[in-house]
């Protein structure tokens, strides 16, 4: 045993020596101190239920891709931007600026592929995404409305669907918005034979919406018919 010590003694000298004094941070293994083991705290979210675990989960995945989608902003096509934008504040009240500088608020309802929706009491409100200056949202981050599911469908529907897709969803605007996400034309045909303002630059037209095409909209104003381009359109407001 004094044998096996002497021995020890004479290895650490010599391995002491072989390092000069301007090495201060060596420090043989035989002079460190056990390690103990770190204490191990439990998450937040350890002890809760599996079924609220899952929908903690997704908020914090929607919220984090809302927060990338926001940082990616310019390397995104503008209206897959605000589409991603007005996913995340579904249900909030927001106020919109365009590009003249007038503000409007309303609650997001539908975030469509160049368009957004807002509701404020009665009132709807169609954004075009390229007429919007900045966004202010009042409240925190909200989680985007379910899309409708279609579990619970009857079987002629659902075998309509599996056998003809084309053309049933290309009969109904909510499943076209459902699978593809809708434009604004395509959106449009929910007002037909409805009164509609329609703002361009400076300049409101209010009357019958009597027919939609891909780029223009034609409106009855007292017996007479005018066409205008989508394209050219600021804000589009209805009273449903």
């Amino acid at each position: 045993m004094k044998k096996e010590n002497m021995i020890e003694r004479v290895s650490l000298k010599r391995i002491e020596k072989d390092y000069d004094k301007e090495n201060d941070f060596y420090i043989h293994d035989h002079c460190c101190p056990e390690r103990l083991p770190s204490p191990k705290l439990p998450s937040p979210t350890d002890c809760l239920p599996p079924g609220v675990l899952e929908i903690v989960l997704e908020k914090i995945t929607s919220a984090n891709e809302l927060l990338l989608d926001l940082a990616l902003g310019d390397d995104r096509p503008p209206d897959e931007t605000y589409q991603k934008v007005f996913d995340g504040l579904a249900g909030l009240r927001v106020e919109i600026t365009n590009l003249a500088g007038e503000k409007l608020e309303g609650k997001v309802t539908l975030s469509g592929f160049n368009f957004v929706v807002l509701r404020e009491e009665e009132r709807v409100i169609i954004y075009p995404y390229s007429q919007i200056e900045t966004i202010k949202p009042y409240g925190r981050f909200a989680e985007p409305y379910h899309d409708p599911e279609l579990r619970k469908i009857s079987p002629c529907f659902r075998r309509n669907l599996t056998f003809h897709f084309g053309e049933v969803v290309s009969s109904s605007p909510e499943l076209i918005h459902l699978f593809f996400r809708i434009r604004l034309d395509i959106y449009l045909l929910l007002f037909e034979d409805q009164h509609i303002q329609v703002t361009q630059d400076d300049t409101t037209i209010e009357g019958l919406l009597t027919d939609v095409h891909k780029d223009t909209i034609v409106l009855d104003v007292d017996g007479s018919l005018k066409h205008i381009l989508i394209e050219s359109i600021s804000l589009i407001t209805s009273n449903a």
